[in-house]
This record gives structure tokens, C-alpha cells and sequence, in this order.
């Protein structure tokens, strides 16, 4: 298991349209039901950074890859809609409730 925390700060004008794609990405991960990974993403209080979770059962092969939804989303991301350098952590998980 490989849990993985991004952190995202998006420009203000492009919060809304960051939202409405990622509904539309989970939409297409809950139909495409990949197996090996857990994902999530959160707004914080600021309104404009997001916190992207994943756990991997496999390091090589994440699944959401193959989602064009998915790339597409992590392109827009990474190219237009950040407004800071995104940032990752790797987590070790101590205990979880059906979080991971």
C-alpha cells in the first residue's frame, strides 16, 4: 500500500471549474470501478487549496491512468488551474476506519 498526499493551491478563478471537472471525474472513476486504488479530493477553509489522497495497492500501476478522465483532469491541473507549485508527501498510515 503506497498512500500519497497532494496538495493543490488553484488560482481563485479557476476553483469552480476545477470543481465541476473533478465531479465529472469521479463520475467516470465510479463507473469505471478501477480496482488497487482509493482517491479523494478536499477543499480547505481557504476555499482555493485542495488536498488529492490516494492509496495505490500497487506503486507501478495506478489504474486511474488509464482514465482519460482522469489525465485530463491532472493536465488542466498541473498546467492552468494551479497557482502554486502542487506538492506531495508520502503518508504512513497508523490506523484507518474504511479511509484506507
Amino acid at each position: 500500500m503506497s498512500v500519497r498526499m497532494f496538495r493543490a493551491k488553484v488560482k481563485p478563478e479557476k476553483v469552480a471549474e476545477m470543481e465541476a471537472a473533478g465531479k465529472e471525474m469521479f463520475a467516470a472513476i465510479e463507473a469505471a470501478q478501477p480496482k488497487g486504488v482509493r482517491y479523494t479530493w478536499c477543499k480547505l477553509q481557504d476555499g482555493e487549496t485542495f488536498l488529492l489522497l490516494v492509496d495505490l495497492e500497487d506503486d507501478d500501476a495506478n489504474p486511474l491512468a488509464a482514465l482519460s478522465a482522469f489525465t485530463d483532469v491532472m493536465a488542466e491541473l498541473k498546467g492552468d488551474w494551479i497557482a502554486e507549485p502542487l506538492t506531495m508527501e508520502q503518508l504512513t498510515p497508523i490506523g484507518s476506519y474504511r479511509l484506507f
